[in-house]
């Protein structure tokens, strides 16, 4: 199993494909030992190349490309070398390597500051297929950061331009294609690019690359149990779909259609197709069975999230629950006793009078550093954040999810002093 996985990268970058190959740390020797060839995985990203070892106890190695002094093609200095007589060699000479996962372990990235080369060999395919994509990236990694996205983009759009969905994936081979267009499959702090194809009883997805664990996620339409539009970055091109999986159990993809139209025509064409969304009728249902003690405390406030467009494959629109209790320390809770729940008459902002004073005081202060006064002043306000932000959602997500905290952080975990460590 592949243990790449988009979070290793950069927010935003771009996985293209990738090559089998062999690492040889001591590319000159003649007779080289076993442990001195690693064969693995070479991944081709927008921003940097991933090594990634066949050996799972064997640290990732990431090169940025900024970091990068030169990628060509590599020769032996000696004929009597092991590698002399193949010509299918790369390498790449770096500033600073990051390694990562050693055995297998979710911990910091290492950073290693140091000018180091390593070479690789192609297996089944031509050293040119990859050294074209890598050296123009890694002009591209050159240029200011307008110019360099412009070019990233640019070379994106003619590689997905280039492709379509492959209808060998169709599970039935008389399904009708009602509607394909492009997409993105939306998981925390990560979007991967592929296909949307929905025919007449499945949606299908199939990304561009082969990160995920299936190379066509499918989706009957017959299974579907929830259909909802979602704003995804303030925008309405999100759809998220609660469905049935084949092997049991509930599932969610969550879809940003990028193009404008294109989530409102694959909704109606779903609706089309005679899959049911819900409607206002099911909200007061759900209300009264909740009401009942059908529904739970726990379900109904999902619901009432997914209401607000808030979605857990969403960390800038995470589900939000109510803090009612204040005690944390009895070891039984007396819902009879007013201390027991906190001060509901105030936003939890408020609660501590020593920080609601300051806060108001820095409010003051900002009015008279950019000399705006009264209520209309657009410099003053009293919080500087939401609390719905990537930032604090993985502040308390820190320990279920950590990859994700590594991956906001770039390869390291916060402060310690400001490490989540109790609700007290």
């Amino acid at each position: 199993m592949d243990r790449f996985s988009l979070l290793l990268l950069e927010p935003g970058e771009i996985y293209f494909e990738d090559f089998k190959v062999v690492y040889h740390s001591k590319p000159e020797d003649r007779v080289p030992a076993v442990h001195n060839e690693v064969p693995g995985r070479l991944k081709v990203c927008s921003k940097s190349i991933v090594f990634v070892p066949q050996n799972h106890t064997l640290p990732m190695l990431k090169f940025p490309l900024p970091d990068c002094e030169e990628i060509d093609e590599w020769s032996p200095r000696s004929f009597q070398s092991a590698l002399a007589s193949k010509r299918e060699l790369m390498f790449v000479s770096c500033r600073q390597t990051v390694e990562m996962l050693r055995q297998n372990i979710i911990a910091p990235f290492k950073f290693r500051r140091s000018v180091d080369k390593f070479v690789f060999s192609f297996t089944y395919r031509r050293v040119g297929e990859c050294l074209g994509q890598v050296q123009q990236l890694h002009r591209a990694s050159s240029l200011p950061p307008v110019e360099q996205a412009g070019m990233v983009a640019a070379i994106n759009y003619s590689r997905q331009s280039r492709l379509s969905f492959d209808t060998c994936w169709l599970e039935n081979i008389g399904e009708k294609i009602v509607l394909e267009t492009v997409g993105n499959r939306v998981t925390p702090l990560v979007l991967n690019p592929g296909r949307v194809l929905l025919t007449n009883e499945r949606l299908y997805f199939q990304p561009y690359n082969n990160v995920e664990m299936e190379p066509v996620t499918k989706v009957r339409l017959a299974s579907i149990s929830g259909l909802h539009c979602r704003r995804f970055l303030l925008r309405p091109q999100g759809l998220e779909i609660e469905y049935s999986a084949d092997k049991g159990g509930r599932r969610h993809i969550y879809l940003s259609l990028g193009r404008q139209g294109d989530r409102d025509k694959l909704h109606q064409a779903m609706l089309e197709q005679g899959v049911i969304a819900r409607s206002e009728e099911g909200v007061e249902c759900m209300t009264l069975q909740w009401q009942h003690g059908i529904v739970s405390n726990y379900d109904y406030l999902l619901h009432l999230n997914s209401l607000a467009d808030r979605s857990f494959n969403d960390l800038t629109q995470y589900p939000v629950f109510p803090w009612v209790v204040a005690d944390y320390t009895s070891p039984t809770l007396n819902l009879d006793e007013e201390e027991t729940f906190r001060d509901l008459s105030k936003p939890v902002g408020a609660l501590n009078k020593e920080r609601l004073e300051s806060l108001k005081i820095r409010r003051e202060e900002m009015a008279l550093a950019t000399g705006v006064e009264g209520a209309g002043g657009g410099a003053r306000y009293l919080y500087g954040s939401h609390y719905s932000c990537p930032g604090f959602i993985l502040y308390y997500l820190v320990r279920r999810d950590p990859q994700l905290m590594l991956c906001l952080q770039n390869g390291r975990f916060d402060h310690p002093d400001r490490m989540f460590n109790s609700l007290h």
